[in-house]
């Protein structure tokens, strides 16, 4: 039997330029990947998969629906039915699930998973002590820049003559601490410090004030030679949650435009924001722990 020649062979000739394929999406077999998003969850640790699809799915409430994948260890495919289901998904971020914020980006043809970068989370922050009168848009525009990126403006912060805070919402790099604070100068001259407060922020580190950690699994701590317990960021940078409950009304109080709807002394965005709230929290590791069995976490009505 005569042997073929292998003499030369190269399973790597050079020359060979490889393959190019079209990325256009043709044919109705093919899954719409526009309408999908992928995500991983800023943490140390695995995450239940079964538990955390269905917690997903119930704070979203699609719609049309969406499918849960694990795409490799740790990183998740969102596939929506509609591009609106994933729209209000991208815009109502940041998501957290028992503690830990999902990072999400929207997946683009042709590209590998792997290369999609996975660093940067929507967030809204509270901006405490401003000045009076900077309650502007290009004052909130400047800080969230100074923060991350600047997102969005809440038009809510010039509803009224005075507010506590401006609120604006910001492209946070996960890699990057957590700025604490800044200082601006008043309409004296005189220097002042402002403060930022984070909604729905998930585990960050009070030693190093990096997302996605505590301090017993920072770096920084175990390149210390001696934890002598100073810690530079501590609980105040979390944002306070919003009143809930009833409040005091009378006939005499002049409500603003924009105002809140009160009845009965009730408040319907207050009692709304207690459900929102109950609905918010992932399951905790304790209730994922009984039995060694899996336990599906119940939505608070």
């Amino acid at each position: 039997m005569a042997h073929p020649n292998l003499e030369g062979l190269s399973l790597n000739e050079e020359g060979d330029e490889g393959f190019v394929f079209d990325f256009e999406e043709d044919g109705d077999e093919q899954v719409d990947l526009r309408w999908c998003l992928v995500g991983r969850f800023l943490c140390e640790r695995a995450i239940h998969f079964n538990s955390m699809k269905i917690r997903m799915a119930e704070l979203w409430n699609p719609v049309k629906g969406v499918t849960i994948k694990e795409a490799r260890a740790g990183t998740f495919l969102f596939h929506f039915a509609h591009p609106l289901d994933m729209e209000v998904v991208l815009n109502g971020g940041p998501w957290v699930f028992d503690n830990n914020t999902l990072i999400l980006e929207q997946v683009q043809l042709g590209m590998q998973i792997e290369q999609i970068p996975l660093f940067h989370v929507p967030i809204w922050v509270k901006v405490h002590n401003l000045p009076m009168g900077l309650m502007k848009e290009e004052v909130g525009r400047t800080l969230a820049n100074y923060l991350g990126s600047f997102l969005e403006y809440d038009k809510n912060n010039n509803s009224s003559f005075w507010r506590q805070y401006m609120r604006i919402r910001v492209r946070m790099d996960v890699r990057k601490p957590l700025k604490k604070d800044t200082r601006m100068k008043n309409k004296e001259g005189e220097w002042c410090t402002v403060n930022f407060k984070y909604e729905k922020l998930g585990v960050f580190c009070f030693i190093c004030g990096i997302m996605g950690h505590a301090e017993n699994k920072c770096e920084v701590r175990y390149a210390m030679e001696q934890d002598d317990g100073t810690r530079e960021w501590t609980e105040d940078i979390r944002a306070e949650p919003r009143r809930q409950g009833g409040r005091t009304v009378s006939k005499w109080l002049r409500e603003e435009k924009g105002g809140r709807e009160v009845h009965g002394g009730g408040d319907k965005a207050a009692q709304a924001n207690v459900l929102a709230g109950s609905q918010s929290r992932g399951p905790t590791n304790a209730e994922l722990a009984g039995n060694g069995q899996e336990k599906i976490p119940t939505i608070n009505q």
